[in-house]
């Protein structure tokens, strides 16, 4: 079975190409999060972008094709690949052309699938998953404001290389699911869902070992429909306008999918018991009737 890793790279590089500024947009996100060095090459003067990965050098192909630059150079002719596969594969640009490629971006999410494929990594270990993106501290704070408005979450640190690098890490699921969702990776991000949804089955069933399986699936259920009701109340501008028990239990559910209802009850401040819980659960959902929040929102 192949790892949830190489699905992802798999679905960036398949990702469709063919419409030119969206193509544009992710080749200039591509070439400004590669690593590079200048130099002198056959006279002129290059910017050598450099990359381990042999799959961003196909993808850097395939998008060239229909980006902007594409009539001014032919990539393939300027891209050097040592011998045996192996090392680094370097791509040589005039660096005149280089400064505006890396200028023509912007901060749309083409951009970001693009300086994603550059300088992103995704690690799936047994107890969850994370997202690490390197970049430049200019570059971390143009797509810092991107993830603020997409209410993505993560936290940033210093590299330990120095040399004015910043590493993004993501540990929240419904942080890397939001980013990779905004990134057009659908496929990957219902993988996901599915994957945390198996995890979360496991968990109840080795914390629950001596419950029968028809009270596990009965708990799952229930999370389900929580959290698919919190949900519904966010997305119907209802959230933040409920009263402050009620919007912290919606919420709790949201960070806690495959909590119980006396986990949930643990977390609240104050805490409360299980049966407090259910009593609140029930009029979350007279509200969310109340106020006609439809199952599609």
């Amino acid at each position: 079975m192949r790892s949830v890793a190489a699905e992802l790279w798999d679905e960036w590089g398949d990702y469709p190409v063919g419409d030119s500024e969206r193509d544009s947009q992710e080749t200039a996100g591509l070439v400004l999060g590669l690593p590079l060095a200048v130099g002198k090459n056959t006279g002129f003067e290059t910017v050598s972008l450099v990359s381990s990965r042999l799959l961003v050098l196909r993808r850097l192909m395939k998008l060239w094709r229909s980006a902007k630059w594409e009539a001014r150079l032919g990539i393939a002719s300027n891209i050097r690949i040592p011998d045996g596969m192996k090392g680094r594969v370097r791509v040589d640009l005039p660096r005149e052309l280089y400064g505006e490629i890396v200028s023509y971006g912007r901060e749309t999410w083409d951009w970001v699938r693009g300086l994603w494929g550059a300088c992103g990594a995704f690690y799936a270990p047994r107890s969850g998953y994370y997202m690490v993106l390197r970049m430049t501290e200019a570059v971390s704070v143009r797509i810092s404001s991107m993830l603020r408005r997409a209410d993505v979450g993560g936290a940033w640190r210093g590299t330990a290389s120095g040399l004015g690098k910043r590493e993004l890490i993501l540990r929240g699921r419904p942080d890397i699911v939001t980013l990779l969702s905004k990134m057009g990776f659908s496929d990957i991000s219902l993988q996901l869902e599915s994957d945390a949804v198996l995890r979360s089955v496991k968990s109840q069933a080795n914390r629950e070992r001596n419950c029968d399986t028809a009270n596990i699936h009965k708990s799952l259920r229930a999370a389900l429909k929580q959290t698919d009701l919190a949900r519904r109340l966010a997305g119907g501008g209802v959230l933040q306008a409920l009263p402050g028990p009620l919007r912290e239990l919606a919420e709790l559910r949201l960070e806690n999918p495959d909590a119980s209802l006396a986990e949930l009850g643990k977390l609240l401040s104050p805490p409360v018991t299980k049966s407090t819980v259910k009593y609140r659960w029930g009029r979350l959902e007279v509200l969310a009737a109340s106020s006609q929040i439809s199952n599609n929102k």
